[in-house]
Formats: structure tokens, C-alpha cells, sequence
């Protein structure tokens, strides 16, 4: 029988799992992507030619004031590598340094540290221009609501702007179904409660992987309404290198960078599995970002197989949300909808990530290897220790010699494609 040695990740540890030859059913990963520039040349390149808008200099005045929001370190994009190209194009344009701010789209994420900052933007950038974080409590302005009724609060800096500019990578994503675009904008500078109603948009069914989402249609609502100028979005290959750029109009653009994600990012496989371990790496900050792994994982998986997290979670369930979440665990979707109503639940994007995972806890056997198995039971996953994963599968295949195990890399970053949809998609 013949044993193919693995190396995933958990966390930034890398461990082997020996899986035989005829029980593997997928190993998958980023799609080879052959970049057509070197980094440097792609940004300049998208900046000079950008999709449905002028280019960025042409939109600005000498006298404007500008923000740019930056997403946070829940994130890969590598900004100090994209932030200086477009510096210097507002510069080529006549706007100082001193007229710029970049803001920290943290949603309701904790805030970014210093070191941090400095860490995520460098040196050079931290000395040219100012960065702060975004609050979701404070310095608020009310928009009014959108067609759909959700409260619009934002950053007043972000509004007070005259032009608005987001810098950042694009992934497939559950639930908005591909990140980038208007989304820096809503939920990345909103209020808690617009955070919150815009999080149950996605509640409704499993949205990973589509273009056209509730999500998106009111980020590009408001983006809209309000005037988002002007996007510059990018996709990484595994080695986190840059390798597609596309500025531009923040609808056309992002269509465009979807459109080149899905040749990256959208992995064929031939048969769903029985079970699926799924690395969240580098997504491995706490559950609320992990479990990007499971939704992806789930796409492959047969109905009623096994799932297996594989992340450490380092920091829990989630930092700003772990106490409402593990009290709201235990309820199913009916209960949360009722409990919504009534206007006993404080915390709606809590409630809407109760609903994201029981999704996943009705349809899959889940388990976690999350460093804390007391969070894991509380939030109703089985709990398994990354030294007993290679165990556990061991078990299986002896008790079911037919059986399927599949591996999905970096599983916050992959769109699992059936191989019967996969060409269809790839030529579109």
C-alpha cells in the first residue's frame, strides 16, 4: 500500500500526514498562476490602465484630501509593497502627503497594534502619512438606510474625504462570496450595528464563491450612493507574491480581478470526500477567520462526511465577540431569527456567525483543533487534537478501506470547483 506523506500547516507548525495512495481523494491547492510582470511593474501597470474609471491622477485635485482604507492584519495584501505606487501617483497629481490618510478598515475586528502597523506598512509609509484605525463605536455618521433597511453608519474621516480610495486583496469569501472591491468601504468603515445587519445578509444560505451576493449589493449600494473613487485590488499566489493587479471602478474592477481570481483561486476537484482536512493557514488568528476553511472544505466534502478545521486559533473564537458567540452556540437558526425579533440579541454579528457555523454543524460532521477544547465544545464542534488527526483518519481507512480523505491548503483562500463545473467557469 502505498503512503503519500503530506505536509500541511497548523497555524505556522507543519505536520505530515501519510494518507495511501488510493484513499487520497484530493490535495488541493492554488492553481499554477505564471505572472505576466514582476510586482512592480503589474501595480504600475494597473494604475496606468485602471477598468471603468479615468486613471487616479486624473480624478484628484492638488487641493483634495484623500483616505485610503487599508485592510487590517486579519489580511495578506501586502500593502507596504502596493501603498508607496500609490502615494506616488496622488504626488504625480500634486496632492501632499500631508493631505492623506490611510485607515485601518478593521470592521469590528480589535484594533491594530503599533508595532503591528509597523510591521504591516513599514517604515516608509508609517513616516509619510498619517494611519489610525478605524472605530466602530465612535466618530460615526448616520447615512440613513439602504433599500434593504440596514442602518448606514460610517468613519465620519471617511466621509469628510473628498476622494475615497481602497487598497486590497481579492479571495474568494464566505459570506460576501469574493472579497475586494466595496467591501473595504462597508463593512470595513462601518458602525457596529451596520456591520452587524449586513453580516445576517449572508446568513441566508452559503454564499461562497458567487459574485452577485446580499452582501455585495449593499456594499455597492452605498459605495454608490456615497462615493467610493477609486479601487486597486490584487491577487497573491502561494508564495504571497503579487501576481494580477486591477485598479479601476470599484464595480468593473472587482468584476475583473474575480474574474482572473477564479483562474487562481478556483481549484478543480474530481469527487467530493468523505472527509476533508481543511488548513485555514495563514487564517489563523481566532474562529471567526478559520472557519473561512470550512465553508471552503464543505464544497468538496459529501453531505454528512467529516470536516476537519485544521487551525490553532490562537485567539479563541474571536477576540471582540467570543463571550455572545458561545453563549448563542447552542440555538438553531429558527431560535436566533425568533431571539433577532424579539430584540434580545445585542450582538447581531454574533448571531450571524452562530448561523454561518450551524449551517456547516447540520450538513458536515465538524471537528476542530483549535488550542482550546473548552471554546470548541462550547461552540458545539467536536474537539480534536492536532497530534490525533493522523490517528483518527488511520481509524477510519481501517474500518473502511474504500474510504475518501481530501486536503484543502490554505483553505481561506480556495473555491473547490467540481471538475464538471471547473472548465465552464474557467472559460467565462
Amino acid at each position: 500500500m502505498q503512503q503519500n506523506s503530506i505536509p500541511v500547516h497548523f497555524g505556522k507548525q507543519v505536520i505530515e500526514l501519510d494518507i495511501p495512495g488510493e484513499n487520497l481523494c484530493f490535495n488541493l491547492k492554488r492553481n499554477p498562476f505564471r505572472a505576466e510582470n514582476s510586482e512592480a511593474e503589474e501595480i504600475q501597470k494597473a494604475l496606468e490602465h485602471p477598468v471603468g474609471s479615468k486613471r487616479l491622477r486624473e480624478i484628484v485635485q492638488k487641493d483634495s484630501s484623500v483616505v485610503i482604507m487599508v485592510d487590517d492584519r486579519t489580511r495578506k495584501t501586502p500593502q507596504k509593497r502596493i501603498l508607496p505606487f500609490v502615494l506616488n501617483e496622488l504626488n504625480d497629481a500634486g496632492v501632499d502627503d500631508r493631505q492623506i490618510k490611510l485607515i485601518i478598515a478593521t470592521g469590528t475586528h480589535r484594533d491594530m497594534t503599533q508595532q503591528e502597523i509597523l510591521e504591516r506598512f513599514g517604515k516608509e509609509i508609517v513616516e509619510r502619512v498619517k494611519i489610525e484605525n478605524h472605530d466602530c463605536h465612535h466618530n460615526l455618521v448616520d447615512r440613513g438606510v439602504t433599500r434593504r433597511g440596514t442602518r448606514i453608519l460610517v468613519n465620519k474621516n471617511v466621509l469628510d474625504a473628498d476622494i475615497r480610495i481602497a487598497v486590497g486583496a481579492s479571495l474568494p469569501h464566505h459570506p460576501t462570496g469574493w472579497s475586494g472591491g466595496a467591501k473595504m468601504f462597508l463593512p470595513g468603515v462601518a458602525g457596529t450595528e451596520t456591520v452587524n445587519a449586513m453580516h445576517l445578509l449572508g446568513a441566508t444560505e452559503a454564499q461562497l464563491g458567487k459574485v452577485i451576493t446580499p452582501m455585495r449589493e449593499e456594499m455597492e449600494d452605498f459605495a454608490t450612493e456615497v462615493g467610493l473613487h477609486f479601487i486597486l485590488n490584487v491577487l497573491l499566489n502561494e508564495k504571497d507574491e503579487m501576481v494580477k493587479a486591477v485598479s479601476g471602478h470599484f464595480i468593473e474592477a472587482h468584476r475583473e480581478i474575480v474574474r482572473w481570481g477564479m483562474k487562481l483561486n478556483g481549484v478543480e476537484f474530481a469527487e467530493p470526500a468523505d472527509i476533508t482536512i481543511s488548513s485555514s493557514y495563514p487564517f489563523d488568528y481566532d474562529l471567526t477567520q478559520a472557519d473561512k476553511g470550512m465553508f471552503s472544505a464543505a464544497r468538496a466534502t459529501r453531505p454528512g462526511g467529516d470536516i476537519i478545521l485544521l487551525s490553532p486559533c490562537n485567539e479563541g473564537v474571536a477576540p471582540t465577540h467570543e463571550k455572545d458567540m458561545t453563549r448563542l452556540a447552542r440555538y438553531d437558526d429558527d431560535t436566533l431569527w425568533k431571539m433577532l425579533d424579539d430584540d434580545v440579541i445585542g450582538n447581531r454579528f454574533a448571531a450571524s456567525e452562530c448561523m454561518y457555523l450551524n449551517y456547516a454543524k447540520r450538513n458536515f460532521k465538524m471537528s476542530v483543533t483549535m488550542k482550546d477544547p473548552m471554546l470548541a465544545n462550547m461552540m458545539g464542534f467536536y474537539h480534536l487534537h492536532v497530534d490525533d488527526v493522523q490517528r483518527y483518519i488511520s481509524r477510519r481507512i481501517a474500518l473502511d478501506r474504500k474510504l475518501k480523505v481530501g486536503i484543502v491548503h490554505n483553505s481561506g483562500e480556495i473555491l473547490p470547483i467540481p471538475a464538471t463545473l471547473h472548465k465552464e467557469l474557467q472559460d467565462e
